[in-house]
């Protein structure tokens, strides 16, 4: 494995993994939805924003350490919930990797209901994540994965509000090579050959199950089953019954609306994660930078504010906390590590952002992160954000390196 001493940012770890994983696996992390416009958009509008550079001033020690649902965190960032990311690296064990590189960085992990390792499996080798579900048809799978994480010590639950349905991905529906679970005979059998190492750690390691849908059924759930599960009909109501259910913090994450934000509150959540699936569902939608202003305050300090999509360094996650934000949760960033070398790969990219988001919060002249305000940033103070300039060569089919 190439040594990571000259990977600088999350890009360098993007093109490891793209060279890594068979095209249609790269494809699955690194596309999204319809023709790619808010993955895209989420990634620019960050871009577009500068800072002040402020001089003079003594910043000596600078903090990034901050606090996430109750939880110590070394800078504020936590792994976001990436559905089947097990198959990355690792013979279909990358989550674990990845919760490992989480727990030795010190921020939070969120499992994924769609991964495949379990609650326990995470549990028995790094600090009890965080655990993400959508609510499903069959309310006694909810209740048990509720339980389960329960009785893990999970310290929050996170429920994803903007996946009631499979949305479509074009990079993927133009490539009939797509196969999950990895099959050896299938149309992809020439993508696993020009990956050797990949191919042979995955197609002879642990079986690619959904596991923590298996303590729950008598027979092992496939991919079909478990989309056909999603309850498209899921209302305000089911988030009072879950916060009734669930004793512990319960975070929402889809919220980009000022009054969801509202409801949220109202219901008894403890946090809001502002998201738009990383692009992965409703195309052509506002990116989460833009929203999150006014998301924030609307809130106005009473639940804790997250934001996810386009963090790809440490200065997204500092200009994030200076529109609101108390930290970021990022998903492909520790994809692309993950894929690239494992556990050291994860482990690369959290060096990565927290090296960013030390010298930039220095550098705008503050000494904690937690001071972040619009004030470090240009013509953001009093101004209206809820529409970025997004560039025309943005939404042009396939993300280009630029946008990555």
């Amino acid at each position: 494995m190439a040594s990571l001493d000259t990977v600088a940012n999350i890009e360098d770890l993007r093109l490891r993994a793209r060279k890594t994983l068979p095209r249609h696996l790269f494809d699955f992390i690194d596309g999204a939805a319809f023709r790619e416009v808010t993955r895209n958009a989420n990634l620019s509008a960050l871009a577009d924003m500068l800072f002040r550079q402020r001089t003079l001033r003594d910043v000596s020690e600078v903090s990034i350490a901050t606090e996430l649902q109750g939880c110590e965190a070394s800078m504020p960032l936590a792994i976001a919930p990436t559905g089947i990311s097990g198959i990355l690296a690792g013979g279909a064990r990358g989550e674990i990797l990845a919760a490992r590189a989480a727990a030795s960085a010190g921020v939070p992990f969120t499992l994924g209901m769609m991964a495949l390792s379990s609650i326990e499996d995470i549990a028995s080798e790094a600090p009890a994540p965080f655990y993400q579900l959508c609510m499903l048809r069959d309310r006694s799978l909810v209740e048990g994965m509720v339980g389960r994480a329960r009785a893990a010590g999970c310290p929050a639950l996170i429920l994803t509000t903007t996946w009631p349905y499979y949305s479509q991905h074009d990079r993927l529906t133009n490539n009939p090579a797509w196969s999950m679970p990895p099959r050896i005979f299938s149309r992809a059998l020439l993508e696993y050959a020009s990956r050797p190492r990949w191919a042979l750690e995955t197609l002879f390691g642990r079986p690619v199950r959904f596991r923590n849908f298996d303590a729950h059924h008598s027979e092992p759930f496939d991919i079909v089953e478990i989309v056909g599960q999603l309850d498209a009909s899921t209302t305000w109501d089911d988030v009072a019954w879950l916060r009734d259910i669930w004793p512990g913090k319960l975070v929402l994450k889809g919220i980009n609306e000022p009054d969801d934000a509202e409801r949220a509150v109202a219901v008894g959540a403890d946090g809001i994660v502002v998201s738009n699936h990383g692009g992965n569902q409703l195309d052509e939608c506002s990116p989460t930078i833009a929203m999150l202003p006014a998301v924030a305050e609307a809130v106005g300090g009473r639940i804790e504010v997250l934001m996810d999509g386009g963090i790809r360094s440490g200065q997204d996650v500092l200009k994030a906390m200076s529109l609101g934000a108390k930290g970021c949760l990022i998903g492909r960033a520790h994809l692309y590590g993950l894929a690239a070398a494992g556990e050291a790969g994860v482990a690369k990219a959290l060096d990565v952002i927290r090296t960013q988001l030390q010298i930039t919060t220095g550098l705008v002249g503050l000494t904690d992160v937690r001071d972040a305000s619009p004030a470090i940033l240009h013509g953001i103070a009093g101004k209206d954000v809820s529409r970025p300039r997004i560039r025309a060569d943005s939404v042009q089919g396939p993300a280009s390196a630029d946008f990555a």
